[in-house]
């Protein structure tokens, strides 16, 4: 799942207009459904996922706004236990049905975006993920999925610069930092590497994974220099 960092200063979410919700909206329908039937908890009764979507959409009409946000918030809640259960059908199915409902919820779009990029499929990941940074450009938590998916596509440049976006807008986003110094890795620029890793450490001194990570590009960057030295 993606780091969810705190940090001051977010900045605030703007509505999207009719256009861009089409064409996301445009964009999953295009995608394959699935539709096997879920049972979710609503106000602490469960009933099945249409009938939660059905609940939300006459509350709407009956201009109960309250009473649906709550709805989806719940559902979105439920979706995100889920995703992190890895039980990633059920946590798409969510997704998926309250932004076709409500295109407004741009993170379920974006969560979406996560689950095909963690099935391997980070093409679709991509066009899901900057569909929803079209609308929020300035989420840390989407400029780090996209480096993610797009690392998955071996254009590691591209990915280095969202990661890089990432930490701009963020600079305590520990897992974009640790995940620059990786792409930076694989990009044989240790120099980076090491900066980027020595960050996150410094975010977060017990970050196992990036002390490992440091510890290999010290390496490695060492044995170029030795090499370079002999030549």
């Amino acid at each position: 799942m993606s780091n969810k960092s705190r940090k001051s200063g977010r900045a605030v979410r703007r509505t999207p207009s009719p256009a861009e919700r089409t064409a996301a909206v445009s964009l999953l329908q295009n995608l394959t459904r699935g539709n096997q039937p879920l049972m979710v908890k609503i106000n602490g009764r469960s009933i099945a996922l249409s009938q939660a979507m059905a609940l939300a959409e006459q509350q709407a009409k009956a201009g109960q706004h309250q009473a649906t946000a709550l709805i989806y918030q719940q559902l979105l809640e439920q979706a995100t236990e889920w995703h992190r259960a890895q039980r990633l059908d059920d946590a798409e199915a969510v997704y998926r049905q309250v932004f076709e409902a409500h295109p407004g919820y741009i993170d379920a779009l974006h969560l979406l975006g996560v689950i095909y990029s963690q099935r391997g499929d980070h093409a679709t990941a991509e066009r899901l993920i900057r569909q929803a940074l079209h609308i929020n450009p300035d989420e840390d938590t989407y400029q780090n999925n996209l480096g993610k998916a797009l690392q998955g596509q071996g254009r590691l440049e591209e990915a280095a610069d969202s990661y890089q976006r990432t930490v701009e807008l963020n600079p305590e986003h520990v897992l974009a930092w640790n995940n620059l110094g990786k792409v930076y890795m694989e990009l044989g620029k240790w120099e980076e590497a090491v900066s980027a890793f020595h960050q996150a450490i410094a975010l977060r001194p017990d970050f196992n994974e990036a002390q490992r990570n440091l510890d290999a590009a010290q390496q490695r960057q060492g044995g170029e220099e030795g090499a370079n030295s002999l030549a």
